[in-house]
């Protein structure tokens, strides 16, 4: 006989928000406007747990995500549709009122270097979460993050014309529902956009001069680029219903410290 501590009274009568499994590996094929993507996410679930109940049975969480990557072995159609189902499979192993699965992963993506034109591959960062809560649609959050760089325009105002550069990182978060969220390669593109200048892994020596270029003829400040994010999201998104997040940060060449702007926006789905 099976004794399920797990369903003991605990000692102390107190509501957990989120227990669960924390830095789990696993691999998923996806593939979405015709492009193929390989990703290695580490993954968190995580559910509530009420009072009465002294612990959470650690192995159907697990049980749940590998019944929908390993048991059904596909390619699929996008992060946030895996980790609904793995939700809607949780459900009925493990009752919950608020459930949590979180992706964090590397995506690659093509670029072009902007004079020579080779072809490069660019990686960056995506956070994907997907809350399903009892009595209300899925919730989704993906947070993208990409490295660009900026020029200081003070600097460059007051010393003729002379003024430091640094590398920066930009992210833009999105929270809404699954059918207005958008692909993460457009996000990358509203970010990239809002820096003095791209980066890339390559560059030949007729792409450095066109990038130190557009550098200098774009000067801004951490909190030009942060805005920047938002009104590019706001243009591209605003017939859909979205929370927006976006961040700039700035390692400093000539501090030692770096500078950081956030801001928030909300689109009501009107153009």
């Amino acid at each position: 006989m099976v004794i399920d501590t797990q369903n003991e009274r605990p000692r102390h009568r107190i509501q957990l928000s989120k227990v669960g499994v924390k830095n789990l590996k696993t691999f998923i094929i996806t593939e979405r406007s015709g492009l193929r993507h390989h990703i290695l996410p580490t993954v968190d679930i995580t559910i509530d747990l009420p009072a009465e109940l002294k612990g959470v049975h650690m192995s159907r969480l697990v049980e749940s995500m590998t019944e929908e990557l390993s048991d059904q072995f596909r390619v699929h159609s996008s992060i946030e549709q895996i980790q609904m189902r793995i939700l809607e499979g949780l459900v009925n192993k493990h009752k919950f009122k608020r459930g949590e699965v979180k992706f964090d992963f590397e995506f690659g993506y093509v670029s072009h270097t902007p004079v020579s034109k080779k072809r490069t591959w660019e990686v960056c960062d995506v956070t994907a979460t997907t809350i399903m809560e009892e009595g209300k649609p899925f919730i989704h959050d993906v947070e993208v993050k990409v490295i660009g760089n900026t020029v200081c325009p003070h600097c460059m105002a007051n010393n003729d014309g002379l003024t430091h550069i640094q590398r920066a990182f930009g992210k833009l978060r999105i929270v809404g529902e699954i059918d207005k969220i958008p692909t993460y390669g457009s996000m990358i593109e509203i970010i990239e956009k809002s820096f003095s200048s791209k980066t890339y892994s390559l560059l030949k020596l007729e792409d450095e001069m066109h990038v130190t270029k557009e550098m200098h003829d774009n000067p801004l400040l951490v909190e030009d680029v942060c805005r920047n994010i938002l009104q590019h999201a706001k243009e591209k998104y605003s017939d859909r219903d979205l929370e927006m997040f976006a961040e700039a940060r700035s390692l400093e060449s000539i501090h030692k410290h770096d500078v950081i702007a956030q801001g928030r926006i909300v689109t009501n789905g009107y153009d």
